[in-house]
């Protein structure tokens, strides 16, 4: 028996059937004091899980990333797979390459706002240069080893590869160090460890390496360090703020995190692993078999009526049949195979009856590339990069090539906002601070919001933004006309079109070209006009 919802009546099976007829008889009817209009059905409710038919999605699986495994199976790939690593290499390449340039752009509006009198160009032109210079020293470094973009290229490598990295900030004797520590470094201590019972006395707990408060609010980081005095290990607790001046000093720079509940990061080729190690075993059988085939020149094919006989293997037998009386047509084909030899110093083999001689080649040469194309594509794809980008292969025509070229772009430009806003740009914010501090640089107003909490003053002082080269062109004339188009049509600055172009900053160019032309006007010789009213001939 089946109950319909909201009526008092059971009705069997039968009892269905003929309402249901009568249902499309009547588009009016009450059923169980319900009045009801057109076809009516018992409702059910059914909880939907991706899955129409049933079966076909196989059982729900809950994925947790196990991140060191991920990130061991990933280092491997890039050490082994030459896939993985030129795909790896274009994006730190592109991304970052030989650095990100730093663009002053204080917030005029707002410090116009709060009263504060400011020399912008001067306070942009010295701020940048300041800095890139410092950046190109290895003095930013903390174990001054390496420049700022040498590191910054060491973090987009690391995290594209293992997910997440720690940079810590600290001050030595020449300003702002930075400091990156690798992702398989950050890890739980043991359970014995003090620092857990630390941890739980402030009301704190750790999760995969990291110290989280109540909030959920990151608060300092663990990080395994071996020495010579500890051989097996000892953690070290580095807090996210410093302790006097309450900056943010210690932060995680992720790379691909499957939900923001996940307090680590995974590879940005995770998901591709198999695919490519697959692809990479499948392509060294494919060369080795290639190899092989190509150490076998001939082959020998016999019909259904051959003898079988060898002629290279039988070629003892044939010279002891010589020996005898007996001649055959076979013998005399054999002479004459062995007086062509001699004549054209070339190999001549006489086959024996139903049987001849093939070239041995294999399939696998003809359709690996098209096979190995279309999956390099796929992986390609997924770590968006185009695979004309990844292999340095345009053959495509002009508009095609640019449009690849124009995709990868817009990728490569989000993937340096990320990376500014996660290593540069808080880097910038600190050492901007320590400067004017300092007395380096002069911020009217910027001690005293600091004293006073006035984030707007301060943030407005330290907005800037990171910049790389752009995409090279395809045809560098039909990108010049495009942009002084642009520039007729106002509709772009000679600074953005010096930066599309690739060719430096442009104050600077309008400055040494002004210089140039003082020195070209000063020792070009001044040349006497002619005086064409004279009769007198030169």
């Amino acid at each position: 028996m089946i109950k319909i919802p909201f009526t008092n009546i059971k009705i069997g099976v039968s009892d269905i059937k003929s309402e249901t007829s009568e249902v499309k008889n009547n588009s009016n009817f009450e059923l169980g004091g319900v009045k009801t209009y057109g076809p009516s059905y018992p409702i059910i409710t059914k909880t939907f899980d991706g899955e129409k038919t049933l079966g076909e999605l196989g059982i729900v699986i809950s994925s947790i990333p196990d991140y060191r495994r991920l990130r061991l199976r990933m280092y491997d790939a890039y050490l082994k797979t030459d896939t993985a690593k030129i795909l790896v290499d274009k994006h730190v390449d592109w991304t970052i390459g030989s650095g990100l340039k730093l663009q002053s752009e204080p917030n005029e509006t707002i410090l116009d706002m709060e009263g504060l009198v400011l020399d912008y160009p001067k306070y942009q032109k010295t701020v940048e240069a300041r800095f890139n210079l410092y950046a190109n020293t290895k003095y930013f470094d903390y174990s001054e080893q390496k420049t700022l973009h040498q590191i910054a290229n060491d973090v987009y490598k690391s995290v594209f590869l293992g997910g997440d990295g720690l940079v810590v900030c600290r001050f030595g004797k020449y300003g702002l160090n930075v400091q990156f520590i690798q992702a398989e470094h950050i890890k739980d201590p043991i359970v014995t460890d003090p620092l857990f019972e630390e941890a739980k006395e402030k009301g704190n707990y750790i999760k995969h390496g990291i110290e989280f408060d109540s909030k959920g609010k990151q608060v300092a980081f663990y990080v395994e360090r071996y020495s010579v005095d500890e051989p097996f290990g000892k953690f070290e607790r580095i807090p996210v703020y410093g302790e006097t001046s309450g900056r943010k000093l210690a932060w995680m720079v992720y790379g691909q995190k499957i939900s923001p509940d996940h307090v680590r990061g995974i590879p940005e080729m995770a998901q591709t692993l198999e695919k490519l190690t697959k692809l990479d075993r499948y392509t060294e059988a494919s060369v080795s078999k290639a190899e092989q085939a190509a150490n076998i020149v001939y082959a020998i094919e016999h019909e259904a009526y051959s003898t079988g006989e060898d002629p290279v293997a039988d070629k003892m037998a044939q010279k002891l049949k010589l020996a005898s009386n007996e001649v055959d047509s076979y013998e005399l084909a054999n002479g004459l195979a062995q007086r062509m030899t001699e004549t054209t110093s070339g190999t001549t083999y006489n086959m024996v009856p139903g049987s001849k001689l093939k070239d041995f080649k294999t399939d696998i040469e003809t359709n690996y590339e098209q096979f190995e194309r279309a999956n390099f594509t796929k992986i390609s794809a997924a770590a968006n990069v185009p695979a004309e980008v990844a292999l340095q292969s345009y053959n495509s025509n002009y508009s095609a090539s640019r449009a690849a070229i124009n995709g990868w772009g817009f990728v490569v430009n989000i993937d340096r906002n990320d990376f500014a806003l996660d290593f540069y740009i808080p880097i910038f914010k600190l050492w901007l601070e320590y400067e004017i501090l300092k007395g380096k640089v002069n911020a009217p107003g910027y001690i005293s919001a600091l004293q006073n909490d006035d984030f707007m003053i301060v943030e407005a002082y330290s907005k800037c933004r990171f910049i790389g080269k752009n995409m090279p062109h395809i045809d560098p004339l039909k990108e010049a006309k495009a942009i002084e188009l642009m520039l007729d049509k106002n509709l772009i600055s000679y600074e953005q079109a010096t930066e599309m172009l690739n060719i430096g900053e442009w104050n600077e160019n309008y400055a040494n070209r002004v210089e140039e032309d003082k020195v070209i006007s000063e020792n070009t010789p001044i040349v006497e006009p002619l005086n064409t009213s004279s009769n007198e001939v030169v």
